[in-house]
């Protein structure tokens, strides 16, 4: 049993999505595989795309207030430990937008630049919060067939984690930050979601000053552990193409821009 959905390799988002998806995948049915093929991305499992979506909205993360060595971590970088079975177990937990550092001799949890793009009264259990109710809400409303151009259906909201470019709005482009003004934003919360999980195992490989990164396409069917070995070009192929994103401001936030392709060898920096 296999499922596919439509993907645009240069926005970074979907990407990621896409090794999202992956992820969850192999730990519903283990043993799942994902590749790109013909401007897709195809999962092998056990399972329904529908399945994958179904399971991530049943219950709400827990942010994670104090780390097990006792550092306590500001509310706006607090993890999300997820369970995927009810509370029983955590399955999953997302910290990679923090890392410890020792600033004056006292060690903290900071931001890991630069995957910690919101700021202000957001926190990372919230902006889930607000994505969770819209991706059910198209789950409930999209045919099997809407699923496989699911990154494409966007929706205006304020919450966003800044992983899909898509139209979001840019400061320069409308005289001021939406984001400032509390406006909405158009963006993908199956994008923003899944690329969220998928950026825990699967991390590009960052320029010296973070503000830049690569990433590749494989097109065999690879697990994650592999996968993400291959996104970071560690495995290329024929067919893979090695695209460079970057991070781009919107007012007092960050957030990431379009990627383009580069050729295997040549720079355009």
């Amino acid at each position: 049993m296999s499922f596919s959905v439509i993907v645009d390799p240069t926005n970074p988002g979907q990407f990621f999505a896409c090794c999202g998806l992956l992820e969850l995948a192999d730990r519903f049915w283990p043993g799942a595989e994902g590749w790109f093929a013909e401007g897709k991305f195809h999962v092998a499992c056990d399972g329904k795309m529908r399945d994958v979506l179904s399971i991530l909205v049943m219950d709400l993360p827990t942010a994670v207030a104090r780390l097990q060595n006792g550092l306590e971590v500001p509310p706006i970088l607090a993890p999300l430990a997820f369970t995927f079975d009810g509370g029983s177990t955590t399955a999953l937990t997302l910290d990679y937008w923090t890392r410890i550092a020792v600033l004056k001799g006292v060690p903290q949890v900071i931001s890991n630049s630069p995957w910690n793009f919101w700021s202000g009264q957001q926190t990372s259990l919230r902006i889930w919060s607000g994505l969770r109710p819209e991706l059910a809400t198209q789950l409930r409303n999209f045919t099997d067939e809407d699923l496989e151009m699911l990154f494409t259906q966007r929706l205006f909201q304020k919450g966003r984690f800044g992983f899909d470019p898509g139209p979001a709005w840019n400061a320069l482009d409308v005289g001021f930050s939406p984001n400032e003004q509390g406006m909405e934003v158009e963006s993908s919360p199956a994008t923003e979601m899944l690329a969220a999980l998928g950026l825990q195992r699967f991390r590009p490989v960052m320029n010296d000053t973070r503000e830049a990164f690569d990433y590749f396409t494989w097109h065999f069917p690879y697990s994650p552990s592999v996968a993400s070995a291959a996104m970071a070009g560690a495995m290329q192929d024929g067919r893979s193409v090695r695209y460079r994103g970057s991070v781009v401001s919107r007012g007092q936030y960050a957030a990431l821009g379009f990627s383009f392709p580069i050729q295997k060898g040549a720079s355009r920096e």
